[in-house]
């Protein structure tokens, strides 16, 4: 009786190791939450954000530089700029500032990404169908206040992005030899203040861009997407129009911004955000606003595009497998609570056979014996 208790008791055991076993290997197949883990929105942003940051950094130069340089009242085409810049620092001048760039790109568009998942998710409502939908002003909402955040927190990188992009081909300027000696040095000779200089015009050019943009953007995804094109062309092709929209509307504030982080003429330290606007419009008109307009579009065009694209393939891979690694660890947990059977050498079960074997041959033996002294 004992007996067949110890082995129903081994067969429940191995039941529910077993189960346990199968729900580890169907875990990461399991569809994932509409909503993103917080670390799998930060991974996918900064991943996506850092590579196409670096990618396109040259076009960053030539709009910092060609509004630069308009302040001055020096008008150049952007072919006659590019040769400007390579000829004082060679090619490798029109990736300067790279280093501050792929940070603060990185970082915002982590931090962004995480934000906006957030108040999506709050602002995100069901039709009659149970569906889950986000409405034009829910999607502007989200997508600017996430993007205002995240321009206020990284003001100080976009400050040194812009210095050390606009040194390139100005030897009379202050010329720092990295991000951080750029911080140190502006942090002591202006002070704090230095850091967030032109920080409305920042938040003006960011929030209302990524408003602009996501509203755009879920508006033609939804559209264009369909069982026959790709997804991933829906979506580039979604941001590609999202970004040029976007880009349009924000570009004089982008001009206002450069400017005053830079302390160019018309923008002098004490100077608000509209007394710059005001003073820009006045000396050089309203066309000195879409100064840099063709560079600042195309980077914006295909940084935004791609970035959305390259983060919307990374998050299912991500939360595949991240959910393989949490069912991974579950697993291991649950194999240490169940009951542990001693470990067997290979030679034992062989071993213990042949002691039952022989054991019988000696009990054979015995009873032979036995009836050969009763006879």
């Amino acid at each position: 009786m004992a007996k067949h208790k110890e082995v129903d008791g081994n067969a429940e055991e191995d039941e529910k190791a077993e189960g346990v076993q199968k729900s580890y290997h169907a875990a990461p197949s399991k569809p994932t939450n509409s909503k993103p883990p917080p670390l799998i929105s930060a991974a996918s942003g900064a991943m996506s954000g850092s590579l196409i940051s670096a990618c396109v950094q040259p076009l960053d130069v030539l709009r910092t530089k060609m509004q630069g340089d308009a302040a001055k009242g020096i008008h150049k085409s952007s072919v006659r700029t590019v040769t400007d810049i390579i000829k004082a620092n060679g090619v490798r001048g029109m990736w300067q500032g790279t280093g501050p760039s792929v940070l603060r790109v990185g970082l915002g568009a982590g931090l962004h990404f995480v934000l906006l998942e957030q108040l999506k998710g709050l602002l995100t409502t069901r039709d009659a169908e149970g569906k889950q939908q986000l409405s034009a002003s829910g999607a502007a909402l989200s997508g600017g206040l996430s993007r205002a955040v995240a321009a206020m927190a990284l003001c100080p990188l976009t400050v040194i992005k812009t210095r050390m992009e606009y040194t390139t081909s100005d030897h009379r300027r202050q010329r720092y030899r990295n991000t951080l000696d750029a911080f140190l040095t502006i942090n002591r000779v202006e002070g704090p203040k230095g850091l967030f200089k032109g920080l409305l015009p920042t938040v003006l050019t960011n929030a209302p861009f990524s408003a602009l943009y996501y509203m755009f953007y879920s508006g033609l995804k939804d559209k264009l997407s369909s069982q026959e094109r790709p997804q991933a062309v829906v979506n580039f092709s979604s941001g590609v129009m999202a970004a040029m929209a976007a880009t349009v509307l924000t570009q004089p504030a982008d001009v206002v911004r450069t400017r005053m982080q830079l302390g160019l003429s018309g923008a002098a330290a004490s100077m608000s955000s509209l007394e710059t606007l005001a003073a820009v419009t006045k000396t050089q008109g309203p066309a000195a606003l879409l100064t840099g307009f063709a560079p600042r579009v195309l980077k914006r065009t295909a940084q935004t595009a791609l970035v959305w694209t390259l983060y919307e393939e990374l998050v299912p891979g991500l939360s595949k497998a991240f959910s393989f690694v949490a069912a991974a660890m579950a697993f291991q947990q649950q194999q240490k609570q169940l009951p542990s059977k001693p470990l067997e050498h290979p030679d034992a079960e062989g071993k213990k056979l042949a002691q039952e074997k022989d054991g019988s041959q000696n009990s054979s033996k015995r009873d032979s014996a036995s009836s050969q002294n009763r006879t």
